[in-house]
């Protein structure tokens, strides 16, 4: 409308001032065709403002949906975060209330502990006695070591002593009883014993083996014919043993004759014979008392066989090993210490008033 009415103006302004004197007035066709292109730039102008009116209050709504959109999903998310936050808050709430449980069952677990350790404050030193028994178990039935099964009964006996309780009196009487039993138990030198074969081991090579004595041949009576004639008999004796050697020949020798070994038999002998001497070492570890006493019987006959008998060294050995068979290394250890089972129902016992609250 305001375009329009700039136009109607513009448009009268010219026939006003052509109406001067001298001037021809303008056409009729003129003044219809101005009229006509003022009209479609009205209708131009109200389509192009109405298009863009409309295209505006479009974007509007469409803006305004997509913000209600958002709002609604900001107000989901938003209530999505206060349920989570509220279910968060319960479970640290029972989180808390069950920190709180524990820490007052440990409270009263730690005032019982150090109750207990007011009214027994010894009985620790019980059940080590407990496990020094166990260990000289251990000592005796799986290494067969006597001197330290005696010491750690030993020591089991000084903590029990220390403890200064009437109650376990008869514990240390059971542990005087294992004492003496094991005491009471011949020992083995093992490391004497494994010594003294493997020195003899090493005087093997010095042994001199047995050899051939063959015993001096006897001297013939002398063969000379006597010219004197009432030797006759004599001559024709010593005539006819002239005669007869030629066939045959006999002479005799006392004592028995041996067939003497090969060098490399040799070798084999001494090696064999201290093959012998490791067995029984080894027997003496494993305390095998059969092994260790066919060891050394057969190391004695192969000696008297094949070595010479009269040489010292060899009687050295001979009596050496016969010494070493008198040995016994094998030995029936208790099962069981009595101490045992007695230290185990003392400790059982306490534990369960312990667990009582007594």
């Amino acid at each position: 409308m305001t375009e329009q009415q700039e136009v109607q103006p513009s448009a009268a302004a010219p026939v006003a001032d052509n109406n001067q004197p001298g001037q021809k007035a303008p056409s009729g066709k003129k003044g219809g065709s101005g009229a006509v292109l003022g009209g479609i730039a009205i209708l131009l102008a109200l389509g192009l403002t109405g298009g863009l009116y409309l295209h505006g209050h479009q974007n509007a709504v469409a803006q305004k949906a997509e913000l209600g959109a958002l709002k609604q999903q900001l107000a989901d998310a938003m209530a999505r975060l206060d349920q989570n936050s509220s279910k968060d808050a319960e479970q640290i709430a029972g989180l808390d209330k069950q920190q709180q449980l524990l820490q007052g069952e440990l409270k009263g677990l730690q005032t019982r502990v150090l109750d207990l350790n007011d009214k027994r404050p010894n009985d620790w030193m019980l059940a080590e006695s407990e496990y020094l028994v166990r260990m000289a178990g251990r000592k005796l039935w799986l290494e067969h070591d006597l001197v330290s099964a005696i010491t750690l009964l030993g020591n089991a006996d000084e903590r029990i002593r220390a403890l200064n309780d009437p109650s376990l009196m008869p514990i240390r009487q059971a542990l005087a009883e294992d004492i003496a039993k094991l005491k009471g138990m011949p020992r083995v030198d093992r490391e004497g014993l494994t010594l003294k074969l493997a020195a003899l081991s090493d005087q093997i090579e010095l042994l001199p083996l047995s050899t051939v004595s063959m015993p001096e041949a006897k001297a013939e009576p002398d063969q000379a014919v006597s010219a004197n004639p009432n030797e006759w008999e004599s001559n024709l004796k010593k005539n006819w043993v002239k005669f007869t050697e030629n066939f045959i020949t006999i002479r005799r020798r006392d004592g028995a004759v041996e067939a003497l070994l090969s060098p490399q038999q040799e070798i084999f002998l001494r090696e064999n014979l201290k093959t012998k001497l490791l067995q029984a070492q080894l027997a003496v570890y494993r305390e095998q008392q059969t092994l260790y006493t066919d060891s050394l019987d057969k190391a004695q006959r192969w000696l008297t066989q094949y070595f010479d008998a009269d040489n010292s060294a060899t009687q050295y050995m001979q009596s050496e090993l016969d010494k070493l068979k008198g040995e016994q290394i094998q030995f029936d250890y208790p099962d069981q210490f009595k101490t045992q089972a007695m230290l185990e129902q003392v400790l059982n016992e306490r534990l369960q008033r312990i667990l009582a609250g007594n």
